[in-house]
């Protein structure tokens, strides 16, 4: 498939692409090119669980994140975003690799305590691509696609429900030990993180191959793969929820002094824990919003992300340093749950102050659906993106774009060439980073998919074809994948609300047939 200005498998033509985009723009030949040829620092920022409504640039009004919002102010704010799941694991698997986690044995829901690593070895990843191209690589916070290797662990998994749930037969990571393959396996040069989630043992801080602080007195015992599941040992390695964020951000920072005394570009990815449920913000935020707890933990990851907005501008990196920010998937808090949300607790027993009678949608008013769902609101994330001079100011895009398509673009960014096998369902959006349109040639079919029973859906344009009935996600006792599909126009009905496949079967079909012709295929069109 022909690009602007060269194919997919061209960086340097998708370098000119962007180059004359930004002359469109009206910026400098001199600058672009500059830019382009100098190979920017890039950060990807990926929250967890934020919805499409839950900051202050998308609507929301009683929550206030004046520091992710001067990503928009200061670069573009995309409208048709989108996570290539509905749960975690798959979408940072989709991510990193630039290829459709339902295309792996994990074709539902998420990885378990026990799980191991998700991503091949030889698989091209992100880091490992831009380190190829000379890039320092980082990833600080959040991993949750295993560690070591098992190669029958997907075959035993029968009678063990989600595969969250999913126990080892042979005994899973070894968290007193060397945890190896893992995230420096697959590209990073330093990794520093929780292993899983904030809501899933081991609750400790791994750093590189090992778990940081590990009394070997006081081992790692048994854990429970389920929400707030019980950890027995390692008492000294543990963390403290209410100093998470705080943990994380001060890593961030530390981070970025390193790497501004050197002259090699980096990749830092930096993935924060919020705003996913229990909702633990520290005491300096608690009462921050104005919608309870839940709202108090939105605050505070906009602080984490202002610290290091700010590391950026003092050590002066910011001028020459994409910043992207996004969340894995939609929102969990919605309104029907958002009244019990205001008065839980803020993790340690305390019951939060009640907060005012307010609205919040965490997904918007509008999107249908919630984290899990095959709907919008499942899918749909915030994207901002900011690269002073390069980037214009103030930017609103409704190109339709998928976090999938980061390992091609941020290759096209860098000067690096990808091979055959990398990234099958990813495409440079260079073009619409840097204000333009996309085009025909870059136009092409998109394809989500739920997290509670993995039902995929595929976009086109305005039209998308749910194959199934149902919104597949963990609550939707309906949801019938295979059933007759279900069809809307989403420029003319963004909330899902009626399906119009009995109207347009001849839509329904060609789109019922390119989705098949995706998965058989093993990559997009």
């Amino acid at each position: 498939m022909k690009a602007l200005g060269g194919s997919r498998r061209n960086p340097q033509g998708l370098l000119r692409a962007g180059l004359l985009v930004m002359l469109t723009l009206g910026l400098p030949a001199s600058q672009g090119a500059q830019g382009a040829l100098s190979r920017p620092n890039i950060i990807f920022v990926l929250a967890d669980d934020l919805g499409y409504g839950d900051l202050s640039s998308y609507g929301a009004t009683a929550i206030q994140t004046p520091h992710i919002d001067r990503l928009a102010e200061e670069g573009a704010l995309f409208t048709d975003a989108h996570s290539p799941s509905s749960v975690c694991t798959p979408t940072r698997y989709g991510l990193l690799t630039g290829r459709y986690c339902w295309r792996t044995w994990l074709t539902r829901s998420a990885l378990s305590s026990d799980g191991p690593l998700l991503i091949e070895e030889n698989r091209p990843t992100v880091a490992s691509v831009l380190r190829s191209a000379g890039y320092y690589t980082a990833h600080i916070g959040k991993w949750h696609l295993g560690f070591g290797r098992e190669d029958d662990y997907a075959k035993n998994r029968e009678g063990q429900g989600a595969p969250n749930a999913w126990r080892s037969r042979k005994g899973g990571p070894d968290w007193n030990g060397e945890l190896k393959p893992g995230p420096l396996e697959v590209g990073f040069d330093y990794y520093y993180g929780i292993p899983i989630v904030n809501s899933y043992p081991p609750y400790v801080f791994v750093e590189n191959h090992r778990v940081v602080g590990l009394d070997p007195d006081d081992p790692i015992g048994p854990m429970e793969s389920r929400y707030l599941g019980e950890m027995q040992g390692g008492t000294a390695a543990r963390w403290n929820d209410n100093e998470l964020a705080l943990e994380l951000a001060a890593r961030t920072v530390s981070q970025l002094e390193k790497l501004a005394q050197h002259e090699q570009p980096f990749f830092l990815y930096y993935a924060p824990h919020q705003p996913h449920r229990p909702f633990t913000p520290n005491a300096r935020f608690q009462g921050a919003s104005q919608f309870g707890v839940y709202g108090d933990f939105i605050e505070e990851l906009d602080w984490a992300v202002g610290d290091m907005l700010d590391a950026l501008d003092r050590l002066g990196l910011a001028e020459n340093t994409l910043v992207i920010f996004s969340s894995d998937n939609g929102g969990l808090v919605n309104p029907a749950s958002s009244r019990a949300q205001r008065g839980a607790s803020y993790g340690d027993g305390e019951a939060a102050p009640a907060a005012p009678d307010v609205e919040h949608h965490a997904n918007g008013p509008i999107l249908r659906g919630g984290k899990g769902d095959i709907w919008e609101g499942g899918h749909r994330v915030p994207f901002l993106a900011r690269w002073p001079g390069k980037i214009k100011a103030g930017t609103r895009s409704e190109e339709t774009i998928n976090l999938s398509d980061m390992l091609a673009t941020f290759a096209a960014v860098a000067g690096a060439e990808l091979l055959p096998q990398a990234g099958p369902d990813s495409f440079n959006v260079l073009p619409a980073l840097l204000g333009g349109k996309l085009g025909d040639s870059l136009r092409r079919p998109r394809v989500m998919h739920s997290g509670g029973n993995g039902m995929l859906a595929i976009r086109e344009g305005p039209w998308k074809l749910i194959d199934g009935q149902g919104g597949g996600g963990y609550a939707d006792g309906e949801a019938k994948p295979g059933k007759p599909p279900q069809l809307f126009n989403l420029a003319e009905d963004l909330g899902e609300k009626t399906d119009v496949y009995p109207q347009h079967r001849e839509i329904a079909h060609r789109l019922q047939q390119l989705l098949h012709t995706i998965k058989r295929e093993g990559r997009s069109r």
